[in-house]
């Protein structure tokens, strides 16, 4: 492979996903619901897989998943430039799951389409979201080849806040979470990039970093301040099975990353989490130079959760959905 100057070689791009993903239903879908994340970190939304091919009255639709607040996404994929059927059956999906995020997949978004997600976009209120996104697959010489989800289309969440400040303006502590939370991710962008910056939001949490296995957090809460990983695969026995196997291994990882963990099962959830706190920090009532402490304490050890678990994560999440995987099949060989 050639390079210039700096060692830097060229990205290309394959001609048809198509020869990676002969089948829309029997190839693209299946990949993308097992690799959530990479859409998840393409539009800044962590989101779970709740189904796939889940039906909408007569029809189908190719990704039914939920966000962080429990809302419904759906997912349609096109492997070939986008037409107006696809446009239509987003719309009914969309209406039928009263999903509050769209998201249309597709290999080239035609202008025509691109303008109605947009008008979509400007039409709605800030609990609708629609998303037009590209896949392609890329490659440097002989390299892995990658995917790559380009965001074409995105809600225009600024506009939109303007337009419901009249409803409910946003709160200075939830002005101070926002900027809190812009701090740690400038300041990670320069340490340890292998995280993105998410889209930051005036609630009391941000979540980033999603997997197969759910996503990282940094939380307020009424007791104080935590980054957490926080487990949820779509699946009560999946997601309990993987923090069973990581608490199997406590000493061992709490070693690794050099400090305590607080290891929560919350056996009544489907979720699990395993968190570190900053004890006595209230950003209310914090100085600069605290509120700065604080930032650093973030990023150093949201970087170092991120370095030692989540491969293990990951490895961990495709295992325990093989396992289910394994277990429906024999059911349905035995009936």
């Amino acid at each position: 492979m050639s390079t210039d100057a700096y060692g830097l070689g060229r990205l290309e791009r394959l001609a048809n996903p198509r020869d990676i993903w002969k089948h829309e239903a029997g190839d693209f879908t299946p990949w993308l619901a097992a690799n959530i994340d990479v859409l998840s970190d393409a539009i800044g939304l962590p989101l779970t897989v709740e189904g796939q091919e889940v039906l909408v009255g007569d029809f189908r639709v190719d990704i039914h998943a939920k966000d962080p607040d429990g809302k419904n996404v759906i997912i349609e994929n096109q492997l070939e430039p986008s037409d107006h059927s696809h446009l239509c059956q987003l719309l009914v999906y969309a209406s039928g799951l009263e999903a509050s995020t769209a998201i249309w997949i597709t290999t080239r978004l035609r202008e025509e389409h691109r303008s109605a997600l947009v008008w979509l976009n400007e039409r709605t209120d800030a609990d609708v979201r629609a998303f037009g996104i590209e896949v392609s697959v890329v490659h440097i010489g002989e390299s892995l080849r990658a995917p790559v989800l380009a965001v074409v289309v995105e809600p225009n969440d600024w506009a939109k806040a303007a337009k419901e400040t009249s409803k409910a303006a946003v709160s200075p502590k939830n002005q101070q979470r926002m900027a809190f939370f812009e701090d740690v991710f400038d300041l990670m962008a320069t340490t340890y990039p292998a995280i993105r910056a998410p889209k930051t939001q005036t609630a009391n949490w941000c979540s980033f970093a999603s997997g197969p296995f759910g996503y990282y957090s940094l939380t307020f809460t009424k007791q104080g301040y935590r980054i957490e990983i926080y487990l949820d695969t779509g699946s009560k026995q999946s997601t309990k099975q993987i923090f069973d196997e990581l608490i199997a291994d406590r000493e061992l990882l709490e070693q690794a990353v050099g400090f305590a963990l607080d290891w929560d099962r919350l056996d009544n959830n489907r979720s699990s989490r395993i968190a570190t706190y900053l004890v006595g920090f209230d950003l209310e009532t914090a100085d600069e130079d605290t509120r700065q402490q604080a930032v650093t304490w973030s990023v150093e050890r949201a970087s170092v959760l991120h370095q030692h678990f989540d491969g293990r994560l990951r490895d961990l999440a495709k295992a325990a959905k093989d396992a289910e995987q394994s277990v429906v099949q024999l059911d349905g060989e035995v009936q």
